[in-house]
């Protein structure tokens, strides 16, 4: 079963560029795992660091193999105490 991903990031207002690096380097690793159909982040037109990523994974493994990735744990560390919210959402398609 397909599985999608929304996360919201809000970044501490001192840390907003940090973070915002720290989103951009994670993309293209992400892309070329096995497994991931979509990866896209979106920045809140009205609140600049208000971040949302949208993901789309072949499978719960595929997801799970991508949370236990270098390039992910790595990217995770590097947002410790610069984030004022961080919502994970996994859903699945209904219609």
């Amino acid at each position: 079963m397909e599985i999608r991903v929304v996360a919201t990031i809000v970044a501490k207002k001192e840390f907003t560029a940090k973070v915002t690096e720290a989103l951009l380097d994670v993309i293209e690793p992400s892309r070329q795992e096995v497994g991931c159909l979509q990866y896209e982040l979106h920045q809140d037109l009205d609140t600049e660091r208000t971040f949302v990523f949208y993901e789309r994974w072949a499978s719960e493994e595929a997801l799970n193999q991508h949370n236990k990735t270098e390039h992910f744990q790595h990217f995770a560390k590097s947002l410790e105490g610069k984030l004022e919210e961080l919502t994970i959402r996994r859903l699945k398609s209904l219609a």
